[in-house]
C-alpha cells in the first residue's frame, strides 16, 4: 500500500473518531430532544375557547387577557375572530347598570368577587377615598379591641403618600384588594409589613414603591382580576419583579395565568439554567395551554439539560457564550444531531471504501 493511501486511511479514521465522539455527545442530549418533541406534539391552546369559557363564567377581565395573549402570539388568520370576540366581550362587560351597582359596592366596602367590584375598589383607592376608608375601618377595629390588619394599614398609608405617583398607587390599590381577598401569601404579606416598617423608620419607601410598581405593571398587562390570580403563589419581591418582567413579553400573561403555582415553581426551578432559558420554555409550553404547563412539571428537567456541545465550545471560548449561540443550540439540537450522525455515517462509508481500495493494486 502506498504512503498516500495509508495517510488517507489514517486521516479518515481520525475524522471517524471525531464524528463518533460528537455523535455520542449529541445522543447524550436525547432526553431533551424527546421531551421537546413530546411538547411540540401537544395540541395548541385555543384562545377563543379559553376566552369563551371565562366570559361564560362572568370573568371578563380574564377573557380579555386571553384574547390579548392570542392577538400577541396567534397568526394573522386568527386575528379577525379574536378581534370580534374582544368586541363582544367588551360590550357585555360594559353593561352600565351592572357595572355601576358592583363598582359602587366595591368602592364603598373595598371588597367583592367580581371584576366590577375590584374596579370600584381600585378607583376609590386611586382617588384617596379608599385609603382613608381603610384607615378608618382598621382604626375602628383597633378602638374596639379587635385585630386590625397591619398590612392594610401600611398599604393605605403608602397609598396616601403615592397619590402623586399613579403607577405605584395602582399597585398599592391592587395589593390591598388582594390582601382582603386572600390573594396575597402570608410570606409576601410579612415582607410588605417589614418593608412598611422600614419605610416608616427611615422615611424612605423606595423598596415598597418598587413592589407597588411591579404589581402595577403586572396589572396593566394581565388586567387586575387576572393579576390577582397570578399574585397568589408569589412569596418575595424578587419573584414578583421577574413575573412582572415576563408579563410584558408576548404571551407572558397567559403563561403565568394558566397555572400560577406551577409557572412560579418552574421559574424558581429553572433559575440555575438562566432566567432567559426558563422563561423561553415557559412561553413555549403556554402555547399548549395548561397541558403544556403541566408538562414542564413532568419533563421540564430534561428540557433544561444543556447541550453537551456547549462544554466543548466553552473550552475554546474566552468569556461568556453569547445567548444567541446558546439558544441556537437548544432550538436546533435535533437538526445538529442529525447532521453529526450523517457525518458519522459518511465517514464510515468513506473508510470502508478506502479499505476496499487498498486491496486493489496501485
Amino acid at each position: 500500500m502506498s504512503r498516500s493511501r495509508k495517510f488517507g486511511i489514517g486521516l479518515c479514521a481520525l475524522r471517524l473518531l471525531m464524528a463518533a465522539l460528537l455523535s455520542w455527545a449529541c445522543l447524550e442530549h436525547w432526553p431533551s430532544l424527546s421531551a421537546n418533541a413530546e411538547l411540540d406534539a401537544l395540541a395548541d391552546y385555543d384562545p377563543l375557547a379559553g376566552a369563551e369559557t371565562e366570559r361564560a363564567a362572568g370573568h371578563f377581565s380574564e377573557a380579555l387577557m386571553i384574547i390579548d395573549a392570542g392577538l400577541e402570539t396567534s397568526d394573522a388568520e386568527q386575528r379577525p375572530a379574536l378581534l370580534a370576540a374582544q368586541t363582544q366581550i367588551i360590550a357585555e362587560r360594559d353593561a352600565v347598570l351592572r357595572r355601576l351597582t358592583e363598582a359602587g359596592r366595591g368602592a364603598l366596602t373595598g371588597q367583592g368577587d367580581s371584576t366590577e367590584a375590584l374596579t370600584g375598589a381600585v378607583v376609590a383607592d386611586l382617588l384617596v377615598i379608599g385609603d382613608i376608608r381603610d384607615l378608618l375601618i382598621q382604626g375602628a377595629k383597633a378602638l374596639r379591641g379587635e385585630d386590625s390588619d397591619e398590612v392594610i394599614v401600611a398599604l393605605s398609608a403608602l397609598g396616601l403618600a403615592t397619590t402623586v405617583a399613579p403607577g405605584a398607587d395602582a399597585g398599592v390599590a391592587l395589593m390591598k384588594f388582594a390582601r382582603r381577598a386572600g390573594a396575597l401569601s402570608e410570606t409576601f404579606a410579612k415582607t410588605l409589613l417589614r418593608l412598611g416598617r422600614r419605610a416608616f423608620e427611615t422615611g424612605k419607601s423606595d423598596e415598597l414603591l418598587a413592589v407597588a410598581g411591579d404589581v402595577s405593571r403586572l396589572s396593566e398587562r394581565a388586567r387586575p382580576a387576572a393579576a390577582l390570580r397570578i399574585l397568589r403563589p408569589i412569596d418575595d419581591p424578587q419573584m414578583l419583579n421577574r413575573v412582572a418582567n415576563l408579563a410584558e413579553r408576548p404571551g407572558g400573561t397567559l403563561a403565568l395565568w394558566l397555572n400560577p403555582a406551577r409557572s412560579t415553581a418552574w421559574l424558581k426551578a429553572s433559575s440555575e439554567a438562566g432566567d432567559s432559558v426558563g422563561e423561553r420554555w415557559l412561553l413555549k409550553a403556554a402555547r399548549k395551554g395548561e397541558a403544556g404547563i403541566e408538562f414542564l412539571g413532568r419533563r421540564g428537567g430534561d428540557l433544561l439539560r444543556p447541550h453537551p456541545l456547549l462544554g466543548l465550545i466553552k473550552a475554546f471560548w474566552s468569556g461568556h457564550l453569547p445567548a444567541l449561540l446558546t439558544n441556537l443550540l437548544d432550538e436546533q439540537a435535533a437538526l445538529l444531531t442529525g447532521a453529526v450522525l450523517a457525518w458519522l455515517l459518511f465517514e464510515c462509508l468513506r473508510l470502508g471504501w478506502l479499505l476496499r481500495r487498498q486491496e486493489t493494486p496501485a
